[in-house]
């Protein structure tokens, strides 16, 4: 009976570490974050987060997904609203090149609303440019347009 149970205790134990190396895989990172300030206070904050998907891990190590968010924020650092783009993209060491780009914006504010989004893929980048309309009732008292493009370079580092 000890026996048995310290091989199930071993089998308990080696399920446990490989998946939980395989959440740790999962999980997305954090690459960078910088953020630009304008005269008026409000500042664009711009992360790249890479995706970590498990099938891409599995299928290709030589493709990646990535996604560069911009949050554009008030004085008080309120996010107003955001823009993202997503790309996956593919490397070899020579060349790189984006497969597929999308964008999406959000408004985090009642006063903001999302006018106009899109995306774009060329060559080794994915670009989003989303525009948004401040309100003071049905009056457009502000225009704020933002872009943000990722990059992968011929081995796999994302900007």
């Amino acid at each position: 009976m000890k026996k048995f149970m310290k091989i199930i205790s071993s089998f308990l134990f080696a399920f446990t570490l490989i998946f939980s190396s395989v959440s740790v895989e999962a999980a997305d990172s954090v690459l960078s974050t910088y953020t630009e300030y304008f005269e008026n206070g409000d500042s664009f904050e711009i992360t790249v987060i890479q995706h970590n998907d498990e099938y891409l891990l599995r299928a290709n190590s030589k493709t990646k997904s990535a996604s560069k968010v911009g949050k554009y924020r008030d004085s008080n650092g309120t996010v107003l609203w955001s823009v993202t783009v997503t790309g996956t993209f593919t490397y070899n060491g020579s060349t790189s090149k984006c497969t597929a780009s999308k964008v999406s914006a959000i408004s985090n504010n009642s006063n903001w609303r999302i006018a106009s989004k899109n995306s774009s893929r060329s060559g080794n980048t994915a670009s989003a440019t989303a525009t948004a309309n401040l309100y003071k009732g049905s009056k457009i008292i502000k225009t704020a347009t933002k872009t943000v493009t990722l990059s992968c370079s011929k081995n796999g580092t994302l900007s």
